[in-house]
């Protein structure tokens, strides 16, 4: 998946560094709430006997468990966002200093301007049968270009996508936390309010993982595309000059 034309890095950086900065908000909320749940549930639990206390224990328990792997996952993706935006840039400078000038140069080759249309003999024969080989060499250089840029691109897309989603299921599970602890302010309320959060925690962790499982296959299959990376990089049958290099026409 190349960069689509109303796609720039800016908007893409901007996207990735407002995800990142709702997911560091989230994680804190996240971390708050319970811990405001966990202390206006202390304060009134003790009314309900010793029965109910065990049970909103091991209710409040498996909470933090599911909340634990959404925060790590949060926490991972935090401390390591910086390669993300230079892997984003390097997918557009690509397409902007490779491509682009190498499609160029091969759109203008041969160029004959001048008097040079009018030349004759055996240099300008050895010069035009250069010119095949420097067009096919141009063209090999752009399509090159256009799939380490294609490559690049959509792993830093899924890296965004990983991003947007982590954010927006921990900003969810913030509001959950916080909707609990309102409807834990009263003691006939307590037990209500813990079966339907660690209800809903267990729901958005679960579809949560599995998500962000799926975009992280997603990426990883891309980084598995290495070696077909290394192998066009490494084929150098278009540059046809001396030792893999540019089919140069005129030495000096």
């Amino acid at each position: 998946m190349a960069p689509g034309p109303g796609i720039t890095p800016e908007a893409l950086t901007a996207e990735f560094n407002r995800s990142i900065e709702q997911a560091r908000t989230g994680v804190q909320q996240i971390i708050d709430g319970f811990n405001n749940l966990v202390e206006e549930i202390r304060g009134k639990a003790w009314l309900l006997g010793a029965g109910a206390i065990l049970w909103i224990k091991h209710k409040l328990d498996d909470a933090r468990a599911g909340l634990q792997k959404i925060v790590d996952k949060a926490q991972y993706l935090i401390d390591h966002s910086t390669p993300v935006v230079s892997l984003i840039l390097t997918s557009f400078d690509w397409l902007s200093q490779v491509q682009k000038p190498a499609s160029t140069a091969a759109g203008k080759v041969p160029v004959k301007r001048d008097k040079l249309v009018y030349w004759k003999g055996e240099a300008a024969d050895a010069y035009n049968a250069k010119i095949p080989f420097q067009q096919a060499a141009a063209s090999d250089m752009a399509t090159k270009a256009d799939f380490i840029s294609t490559w690049l691109f959509t792993i830093a897309k899924g890296n965004v996508e990983y991003a947007v989603k982590a954010a927006e299921n921990i900003s969810m599970l913030a509001g959950e936390l916080t909707q609990a602890a309102v409807d834990a302010g009263g003691v006939l309320t307590i037990l209500e309010a813990v079966n339907t959060l660690a209800g809903a925690v267990g729901s958005l962790v679960e579809n949560a993982l599995n998500m962000l499982f799926d975009i992280a296959n997603q990426v990883v299959d891309a980084l598995q595309k290495m070696r077909d990376v290394n192998a066009s990089m490494g084929n150098k049958a278009a540059m046809t000059g001396p030792g893999g290099t540019w089919p140069q026409a005129v030495n000096v």
